[in-house]
């Protein structure tokens, strides 16, 4: 009988490659629109004349705090289900050993 943690993998590896060849594949679509879209817009329409474009914040920037946001809740969240196994853990079992905040 297969190990359940190896079908997990297995499946997880699947949906990632799914996932990444789905990713390049938007990626490509948006790259041709945008250099399409781009040879067939007049100079004066272009993002780079827009006024005041310039005052908003960088996507790339935006991106970033979103991401490393998304980045310290799933780390609570892991250190939260880790603590909970470990308090969950019958007396004389040998519990995952908590995990501690580091500063």
């Amino acid at each position: 009988m297969t190990d359940v943690k190896e079908i997990t993998e297995a499946i997880q590896d699947q949906i990632l490659s799914a996932l990444k060849v789905s990713q390049t594949a938007i990626i490509e679509s948006v790259r041709t629109w945008t250099d399409t879209v781009g040879a067939a817009t007049p100079e004066k329409l272009r993002t780079e004349a827009i006024p005041g474009l310039d005052a908003l914040p960088d996507p790339k920037e935006l991106m970033d705090v979103g991401f490393g946001f998304a980045e310290a809740i799933l780390t609570t969240q892991k250190e939260f289900a880790q603590n909970l196994l470990a308090a969950a853990a019958p007396n004389g079992s040998t519990p995952a050993k908590p995990v501690t905040k580091k500063s």
